[in-house]
């Protein structure tokens, strides 16, 4: 029996090591990205992945950061096949989860499949979108997009299903409150922008006056979202706080150019115990509570040498959207890991009640593993799409067939900029769509 404790108390510091070494490498993948070292980052995420640090169970977290970083080093094709990889590991990973019920998450959720979030689920709908754009595939684009719309407007329900899933199955009367809030995201104007846009440059006016009206609904939710966030200090609007963008049927722009910036929330440990009356640890419950990344990026400015086309709008704060729907699923999280404490609470109690005078040093020794199990074993999962961007900010207009130099220059809080980028750009005469994007974690 002590050996088989000792081999018990090994498996859990393995496993925890395992986990925390992944968290590690997750953190080295977004100071890649916030030096933009795409490639070094590939290669490492590549070798990661021979080394088994990422394992079969984190494979929709590897596929979702080599889609990313893929796409950010140009290499669209690949980004679209490691997105496409993710896409349907996340369908069958969420048909697993409601057919097991609450049971497959009684042990600690860092041994079970990533399954990922459902604001990850969007941007990856929207980032092969873009990829498509500059394969110049603008029928699967606006697949893409459709996709993207219609797991938006099936959240709450989503998460109202995995709810009822979870509390039907609890049968240990913990009682729990299962039930999500309805979140305040229903549409998404990063989506309707982008459609709409594509409609105009296909010469589909019905369709794309369709998407303008649908953006012009999502950017104000949007941005009533932002502004009710007490967290957000982000500056909605360029010149002044009221002004809203809106979507017209004017000229079908030949350039569309999309900036991303800061970096999405990242989720961080919060640990809460509650204490017997020696001050020992009775229960102790582990939680990944999402912690914002505030961007200095406020704006961007559009140049063509020294004529300046206009300033970027933000078109979709990312990170408030990952807030938004990350709060709604808070009561299936929280609900999940009280339940494990429980269970693990329930356990231990049976060994500390074992009679001392049955066996003193055999009471002591599953004593002291039952401590270190209910230590050990419970670690929040810290696992999230870390090279998913913050925002994004976007800007349309028409240049006749040549070569330009485009400089995107950021503007931070004090209207100040603080960085360019500059892109190459050859507009063709029969290329409806000219995409250039930029990418700055600040």
């Amino acid at each position: 029996m002590t050996s088989v404790l000792l081999l018990l108390c090994l498996f859990l510091f393995q496993v925890s090591c395992a986990s925390y070494l992944l968290d590690a490498t997750q953190v080295g993948i977004k100071d890649a990205v916030y030096d933009q070292r795409y490639s070094e980052a590939i290669v490492s995420l590549e070798e990661s992945k021979k080394k088994e640090i990422y394992k079969e169970k984190d494979s929709i977290l590897w596929n979702l950061e080599m889609g990313m970083l893929k796409h950010y080093n140009g290499a669209y094709e690949e980004s679209n096949m490691y997105f496409s990889d993710a896409e349907i590991a996340i369908e069958q990973a969420f048909t697993k989860s409601i057919s097991r019920g609450i049971y497959a998450f009684l042990g600690n959720d860092n041994q079970l499949q990533y399954d990922g979030e459902p604001y990850e689920e969007f941007y990856l709908h929207a980032f092969k979108a873009l990829n498509y754009i500059h394969l110049n595939e603008i029928d699967a684009s606006l697949i893409e997009i459709r996709k993207m719309v219609y797991k938006i407007d099936q959240l709450n329900n989503q998460l109202r299903g995995l709810a009822d899933t979870y509390a039907s199955t609890d049968t240990l009367a913990s009682s729990i409150d299962w039930d999500t809030k309805d979140t305040n995201v229903q549409n998404s104007p990063f989506a309707r922008y982008l459609a709409a846009n594509l409609f105009k440059a296909l010469g589909n006016r019905d369709a794309a006056r369709i998407e303008c009206e649908q953006f012009n609904r999502a950017i104000t939710e949007h941005y009533h979202l932002i502004n009710f966030s007490s967290q957000s200090d982000t500056n909605l609007t360029q010149s002044s706080r009221n002004i809203i963008p809106e979507c017209s049927l004017g000229r079908n722009n030949n350039v569309l150019l999309l900036s991303f910036t800061g970096m999405a929330p990242e989720k961080i440990q919060q640990d809460f115990r509650v204490y017997n009356e020696y001050w020992e640890t009775e229960l102790k419950v582990s939680l990944p509570i999402l912690n914002p990344y505030r961007s200095e990026i406020m704006g961007v400015q559009i140049w063509i040498g020294d004529s300046l086309m206009g300033l970027s709008i933000l078109l979709e704060s990312m990170h408030e959207v990952a807030e938004e729907v990350y709060t709604a699923k808070m009561p299936i999280i929280y609900g999940r890991a009280v339940l494990r404490a429980i269970s693990k609470y329930s356990g231990t109690r049976w060994v500390e009640n074992i009679p001392e005078e049955e066996d003193s040093f055999f009471a002591h020794l599953l004593e002291f593993a039952g401590d270190i199990y209910k230590e050990g074993s419970e670690k929040a999962d810290l696992r999230s799409w870390s090279s998913l961007p913050g925002s994004v900010f976007a800007h349309t207009f028409q240049l006749d067939p040549g070569s330009y130099e485009i400089e995107f220059r950021y503007i931070n809080k004090q209207g100040l900029p603080i960085y360019s980028e500059f892109r190459d750009v050859q507009i063709k005469q029969r290329h409806s769509v000219h995409l250039l994007e930029t990418h700055l974690a600040f």
